[in-house]
């Protein structure tokens, strides 16, 4: 151990991490934290626990950052397709509409044609 000063044992580790000691036994045994086996007792030093943490953190923001693109990537397929789809019923709905406004006025100009014109005098008759 590099600093006699700061050697701490597995369970004041495991205060200062939240880890359980027999998981950071196993992290250094791994050799992914520093640490010796002194009479049957696991010890390690505060600074690696706390580069051990922070190297955690690290991974999780990557990790995070990872999935969120990927989480990205996933939607903008979807906001393509969800896209198309809205075009494809824009231009459905357009045609109806064009169909239906061409019938409409076809319609209109058939109902003028067919009102029969009627007379003034004839409009205050009543029977």
């Amino acid at each position: 151990m590099e600093n006699l000063r700061k050697v701490i044992s597995l369970h004041q580790a495991s205060q200062i991490s939240g880890y359980h000691p027999d998981y950071l036994s196993a992290l250094i045994r791994k050799k992914e934290i520093l640490g010796e086996k002194k009479g049957g007792n696991w010890f390690t030093t505060e600074e690696e626990i706390k580069t051990y943490i922070f190297k955690q953190k690290i991974r999780n923001k990557n990790w995070l950052l990872k999935s969120l693109l990927l989480f990205f990537k996933r939607l903008n397929r979807g906001l393509v397709y969800a896209f198309v789809c809205v075009i494809i019923f824009s231009i459905g709905l357009y045609f109806y509409n064009k169909n239906e406004i061409k019938t409409k006025a076809e319609n209109a100009k058939l109902s003028n044609i067919a009102k029969p014109e009627v007379k003034e005098e004839f409009k205050e008759l009543k029977f």
